[in-house]
Parts: C-alpha cells; structure tokens; sequence
C-alpha cells in the first residue's frame, strides 16, 4: 500500500485538501460537475471522517500485549514443576515406569519453553500428564505428590485459553488492520483527483496551486503536527 501521506500525517493532509477543495469547489466543478459534484464532497468528508476514527495497531494491540504476558509467565511457571518430576524421574528404576523417563519429553518440553511455542507446549503437555498419570504411585513414592499434577494440569488449561485469545486477538487485528489499510486507501484515491486536478486548474497561479502540491501540504502538515488539522471542521 503505497499513500500520498503517512497514516500518521494523512487526516492532517487531507483536512488541508478538503477545505482547499470546499473553498475551491465551483472552479472544480466549472471543469467536470459530474466529477467534483456534492456527492463528491460529502465522499470525501465521510471517508476523511473514517480515517480520523482509525484506532492504530498500537491501540488494537493493547490486550493482546497483556494476554501474551500472562501467557508468558505460565510457561516460565511449568519450569519449576518440570524440574521437580525430573528429579523423582532420576530417582526411579527404569523397571518402575511403564515408559523410559526419557519418553516424558522433558528435554523437548524445556526447548518449547525456551522457543516460547505454547503451541507446541500445550501438545507436549497432553502427553507429559498421560505419562504421569500412568506411573503417579511409582513417582508418588519418591515424593510426587498430586497438587504438582493438579498445577500442571492447571497452567496447561490456562495456557490453552490464553493462546486461543491470542490467537482470536491476532485474527481480529489483522481483519482491523485490512479494513483500515482500505479505508486510506479509498481516502487517498479521492486525495488523488483533487490533487491533480487542483494543481492543474491553477498552473499559473503559484499559492493556490500549492495547496494541491504534495511537497507544500508536506510543510504545513510538518508545521501543524500531524494532527494539526485532523479536526479542522470544513469551510463554508
């Protein structure tokens, strides 16, 4: 997506252009009615008016930034319990378990972690609980004891539901971001005509042609800071 103006700087710009464009409005309108008509200036308004509402990833990001921090802190809060079974694991003979200890998937638990993949955390974790479940009393009887399964099973639900949110939250976003990048772009398209067309209807005439000038309206956007003119109401 390639705009005139940033989307910071664009509701600023583009208030410049439509009150250039309202004052201007007969002289468009000598040269081609069906163009800049009143329907063009109410399109322009209300989709001037859209980008203003935009909300920005950085706001739209705000939650999801808290889920992924609690998630976060629920996988770094498996590595004690890992380590606790990993000791009774040693402490048992391989004739005790059902399985090799090896075939807890520890080692490949603690590089999920490491990645911070609670994808693949949540699935190891499905078969780390059926593995302890199988062998709880030979692992009971080396101090396991069942709150470390109910903690487990615990941050395991929990992690699951707050990837599924981050996931949702990912999705939205991308859905918000789509039809926000939509909604400059449509602005800028209209931007578009009355730049062109300004700067030629006034060739001749050097202050008003540089209110339609990209690089003039790149000035006053700087001046006025980009939301100078954002809600700069429409001239008379």
């Amino acid at each position: 997506m390639r705009l005139r103006f940033t989307k910071e700087n664009m509701p600023t710009a583009a208030g410049f252009v439509r009150d250039s464009f309202l004052a201007d409005q007969a002289d468009f309108e000598a040269v081609a009615p069906a163009d800049f008509g009143p329907a063009f200036a109410a399109d322009l308004q209300a989709r001037l008016a859209t980008v203003q509402q935009a909300t920005g990833a950085a706001l739209r990001t705000s939650t999801t930034t808290q889920v992924t921090s609690r998630l976060y802190q629920n996988l770094d809060a498996l590595r004690p319990l890992l380590d606790h079974l990993d000791i009774r694991l040693g402490l048992l003979p391989t004739s005790a378990l059902t399985v090799p200890a090896k075939a807890f998937g520890l080692k490949r638990l603690r590089t999920r972690l490491n990645a911070r993949d609670a994808e693949a955390v949540s699935k190891d974790l499905t078969t780390l609980q059926a593995a302890i479940r199988d062998n709880l009393a030979a692992l009971t009887s080396k101090g396991y004891a069942p709150a470390e399964l109910t903690d487990l099973t615990q941050l395991h639900a929990a992690i699951d539901a707050d990837n599924a949110t981050q996931n949702t939250h990912h999705n939205a976003g991308t859905q918000a971001t789509q039809a926000e990048d939509a909604a400059f772009e449509a602005l800028d398209a209209l931007l578009a005509k009355v730049l062109r067309t300004g700067a030629l209807l006034y060739k001749t005439n050097q202050p008003k042609r540089q209110q339609y000038e990209i690089a003039a309206l790149t000035k006053r956007v700087q001046a006025a800071g980009p939301t100078g003119g954002a809600d700069t109401p429409p001239k008379a």
